[in-house]
């Protein structure tokens, strides 16, 4: 029996020591996990801060095209207007050339 307990002791101080060892290993993992956590953290918060100013950016853009737009139509409306005031006036000279022709004819 006397052989047997140093035999024992041994394995048990070989397993407290690997179990020592995996315990420090362990500790390291999470010291490294803590600080990969961290960063995460803080590159979220960047993140979500870049996307906050991408979405003011994009709302105002989407109000400057809403503008831009309602200018585009107005322009088209005013183009419009012009042409019909311009196929008036060319409908007007069409007659007063006319009656202007017809009067040298009678003369």
């Amino acid at each position: 029996m006397t052989n047997y307990q140093p035999d024992r002791l041994d394995r048990i101080e070989a397993t407290l020591e690997r179990v020592s060892q995996q315990l420090d290993n362990q500790v390291a993992v999470n010291a490294e996990l803590r600080q990969s956590t961290q960063q995460l953290q803080q590159t979220t918060a960047t993140l979500t801060d870049t996307v906050n100013v991408l979405v003011s950016s994009t709302a105002s853009l989407v109000q400057t095209v809403t503008s831009l737009a309602g200018v585009v139509t107005q322009h088209q409306e005013n183009i419009q207007e012009m042409q019909s005031e311009i196929r008036g006036l060319q409908s007007e000279n069409r007659r007063i050339l006319d009656y202007l022709e017809r009067g040298n004819q009678e003369g």
